[in-house]
């Protein structure tokens, strides 16, 4: 199967209000050399899965969070890679949960951050889309 450039993310909060990001073991560099560290958890559609599903099964998979992805809030280019990335908004299904990096060839580390915090983790671009429904823009 052709290796596909759409990438399906997660936008999870949690009770607090925090977002949920994953910290990347494999750091990859964006056109203009920025490292892409912090990112809202998710990854690749399988054959014949949904956008939805892809999402829920790979945060499962990397964080052990059970989410129920809700609703598609945007779809574009990355500007600083060759990717199409998709974002949901996603509810967590049991929020008492504490885990830890299950994909641990791929997650270095799991974080709950203030909305207003995504910006200090993050060094690529921060989709407008989803900037507006986290109150940052």
């Amino acid at each position: 199967m052709a290796e596909t450039n759409l990438v399906n993310l997660g936008i999870v909060r949690n009770k607090n209000g925090e977002v949920l990001i994953v910290k990347r073991k494999v750091v990859e560099k964006g056109k203009d050399g920025a490292p892409l560290t912090w990112v809202f958890p998710g990854g690749k559609q399988e054959a014949g899965e949904t956008r939805a599903k892809t999402v829920e099964r790979e945060i499962l998979a990397e964080t052990g969070y059970k989410i129920k992805a809700v609703k598609q809030i945007s779809l574009r280019i990355h500007p600083q890679f060759t990717k199409i990335i998709c974002y949901f908004i996603c509810n967590l299904e049991k929020s008492n949960q504490i885990q830890k990096p299950q994909e641990t060839d791929e997650i270095e580390k799991i974080k709950w951050v203030k909305p207003e915090e995504l910006r200090s983790y993050f060094t690529t671009d921060l989709d407008p889309n989803v900037a507006k429904k986290l109150g940052l823009s």
